[in-house]
């Protein structure tokens, strides 16, 4: 049986200080999220030629992206939104839903940034959407890219147009007016993505058994009669562990078999957040083109960005302070909703929860924390 590698590597410190941090809004993981990418200005701007952009807010032609003059730096806060979607890319036909979907909040000062999941059965309403004709109405939350994504005469279904609508419904049920770039990403090139940097290590809080794949890694075949899958399983042992790509994305895809399911999965998620951010801080990626051209290549299939009229290097900018360390993973608690009959209808959030999403509108986040330290998630 493959077993992650459990060796652990000394981090290397960084050498040059006038370094760039590019925030590498990869991941939001799934997914993906907010990693650090320390890199030079030659290299920052190779990512940003590398990475796949799109108007992901529709401001193309109604005036709400952003002028960005001399002056016009970023100073915080600063928003962003991710959504992990799993589309292969030799399957266009597939809708795309968002199977992870992480805010990260910057408060002014930049000093700091939190990673928060939503739950994907989290119950919302979602807009109506009149470039796909969506009416509106109350579902779970990974269904408003889907709706959004069903652009009425478009040969497939569109990420980018889905991820607009996800945005308007994200906005709605946060309270988050204005986020200033958003990102997807996808999972398939996110595997890529955890390779090129070398893999990352990870702290695996229980003993978990794959439900998709196999222990080489090879996916597992569908049960004859429909349900589920068969065959042996992956197994990923407690205790900390260092995950190739297929392994990292498997692990934090895992939900049933996780004693608190969805909040389990995405605490895996943003744990994967902060291993690859500290993974790709602690290689000197100038020194390794080769490994660099990989990171770059796997970088530009995994993600598509938008950034409302600014550039990848203006973030990179105004994050450049941000480490691993500074990035704080909050847990906002849900309960189940269920129907008359005890059916599973999706998830709510709890008055903490709420109070949570309040203080960070109000700009008062860091206060809230010191005062509901239960809601941090100190997993690696």
């Amino acid at each position: 049986m493959t077993q992650p590698d459990r060796t652990r590597a000394r981090p290397a410190r960084l050498s040059r200080p006038e370094r760039l941090a590019l925030l590498a809004v990869l991941v939001g993981l799934l997914l993906a999220g907010g990693a650090v990418v320390v890199l030079s200005r030659t290299v920052a701007d190779r990512y940003a030629a590398a990475v796949p952009t799109a108007d992901l807010f529709g401001d193309v032609g109604v005036g709400t992206g952003v002028d960005t003059g001399p002056d016009d730096r970023l100073t915080g806060p600063v928003n962003l939104l991710v959504a992990g979607i799993d589309r292969p890319t030799d399957q266009p036909e597939k809708v795309p839903r968002a199977d992870t979907v992480l805010l990260m909040h910057v408060p002014s000062g930049l000093s700091r940034a939190y990673l928060i999941s939503l739950p994907r059965d989290l119950l919302v309403d979602v807009p109506a959407f009149g470039v796909s004709g969506h009416p509106g109405g109350v579902d779970r939350i990974n269904s408003a890219m889907a709706y959004g994504s069903r652009v009425p005469g478009a040969e497939y279904p569109d990420p980018v147009t889905g991820f607009q609508l996800l945005a308007a419904t994200v906005s709605a049920r946060t309270g988050i007016d204005r986020f200033d770039a958003g990102v997807i990403v996808n999972f398939a090139g996110l595997e890529r993505l955890v390779d090129a940097v070398g893999g990352v290590r990870m702290t695996i809080d229980a003993d978990v058994r794959s439900a998709h794949r196999q222990p080489d890694g090879r996916p597992r075949p569908g049960n004859p009669d429909g349900t589920g899958y068969v065959g042996p399983q992956a197994e990923y042992k407690q205790g900390e562990q260092r995950l190739n790509g297929w392994q990292a994305l498997d692990y934090v895809r895992q939900r049933d078999s996780l004693p608190d399911g969805d909040y389990g999965r995405q605490r895996h998620q943003r744990q994967l957040v902060r291993a690859l951010a500290e993974q790709v801080i602690s290689r000197d990626l100038i020194t390794e083109p080769g490994r660099l051209t990989a990171v770059l290549e796997a970088a530009g299939e995994a993600v598509v960005v938008g950034t409302r009229g600014r550039s990848l290097v203006d973030f990179a900018l105004a994050l450049r302070q941000l480490r691993a360390d500074d990035i704080v993973m909050l847990d906002l608690p849900g309960v189940a909703v269920t129907d008359p009959g005890g059916g599973y209808q999706g998830e709510r959030f709890t008055e903490d929860a709420d109070e949570c999403l309040a203080a960070l509108r109000a700009g008062t986040l860091d206060q809230f924390v010191l005062t509901r330290p239960e809601l941090v998630n100190r997993e690696k």
